[in-house]
């Protein structure tokens, strides 16, 4: 399997949006020059917790300071954005990093960027396909013109100017048609899951997922997948947070009220039980601390490579990339441990 990280990020809500953001290019520079093979940022518009606002910028911008990583949205919610505004900053974020781009999709996690965005009353996961296949008409389609979905149209046909050239898409990089789509996967028996796999695009598997929700998905993505199982593997990524440590005491760093894991989970549970979403972390999860022992991966490099072998690759096959989940900096055990990640598993 290929490596990954999986900048949301989750901060306190006082931490300022130039620290943050500074912590990521400094980490992604890290990852690049140290076999990470891929970086996803995440994308709220309204969050004091999650403060990226873009995560098609924050591809950009790591596109030049870094050379070889893949970058990945994760996602880009097409449905806050006119088409033909996504095509042009797809393709031009592709160019910017020559090919590096893959392109997650989303709707929107928070209703309070959906109000933001006056979309908080429409089929927002509809609008957000519609919008998709518009762009892939752009990006892929030759001499474009105009085209119309049920609530969404581009054109440039009035106004197009071959000797001016104007009314021009640009296209990926090299004209490339291999752009890798990725959705995420939360709720068991995700409808996401079912939609990637019959059109062969790519899932990534939430880490907020417990084991049996992570099963769940792998099995639902090979039951509608029109592909060879080994293929189908391929389109399938697992993120998770991981905690790797030789430290005796790891349990004890862990599951403290002041680490950084047990903060990160804290946010996102808070959000998830308020909404009643928060089956995801197992069926009976009332506290932060038992979400934890259900979601997080966390041992030495040896242990944690025999987790996955074990409960992955023996059951299932290979996937195509374990991402592990950035959490802020902190104390030094915490930051070993992606360096551990990086080198040893």
């Amino acid at each position: 399997m290929k490596k990954g990280i999986f900048y949301i990020p989750l901060y306190s809500q006082d931490v300022p949006s130039n620290k943050i953001l500074k912590e990521i290019t400094n980490s992604i520079i890290y990852c690049d020059k140290n076999k990470i093979d891929e970086a996803f940022f995440g994308e709220h518009l309204t969050d004091k917790h999650e403060k990226v606002a873009s995560s098609i910028m924050m591809a950009a911008a790591a596109s030049k300071l870094t050379k070889k990583i893949k970058l990945g949205t994760l996602t880009s919610n097409l449905n806050f954005y006119n088409p033909a505004v996504s095509a042009s900053h797809i393709s031009m974020v592709d160019n910017l990093c020559e090919g590096r781009l893959m392109l997650g999709i989303g709707s929107g996690a928070n209703n309070s960027d959906k109000e933001a965005v006056n979309s908080l009353n429409i089929d927002s996961h509809k609008i957000m396909l519609e919008s998709l296949e518009i762009v892939k008409k752009i990006l892929f389609g030759k001499n474009f013109d105009y085209y119309e979905t049920t609530n969404l149209s581009v054109s440039v046909k009035k106004s197009k100017n071959k000797s001016l050239g104007l009314g021009y898409f640009n296209k990926l990089y090299k004209n490339r048609s291999n752009l890798e789509i990725l959705m995420p996967a939360l709720g068991k028996n995700s409808y996401n899951v079912k939609l990637c796999a019959k059109n062969g695009w790519s899932i990534v598997i939430s880490n907020f997922c417990c084991d049996e929700v992570v099963e769940n998905h792998i099995e639902n993505y090979l039951k509608h997948s029109k592909l060879k199982k080994k293929d189908a593997l391929k389109k399938i990524k697992l993120s998770k947070f991981i905690f790797i440590s030789d430290n005796k005491d790891i349990k004890k760093y862990l599951f403290d009220k002041k680490s950084p894991y047990y903060k990160s989970v804290e946010i996102i549970f808070k959000k998830l039980k308020t909404f009643n979403r928060h089956q995801c972390f197992g069926e009976n999860v009332n506290s932060v601390t038992e979400a934890m022992k259900n979601i997080i991966l966390f041992g030495s490099s040896k242990y944690i490579k025999n987790y996955l072998q074990n409960k992955i690759v023996k059951k299932y096959g290979e996937l195509s990339s374990l991402i592990y989940v950035a959490i802020p900096d902190d104390k030094k055990i915490y930051n070993d441990s992606l360096k551990l990640f990086a080198k040893k598993i």
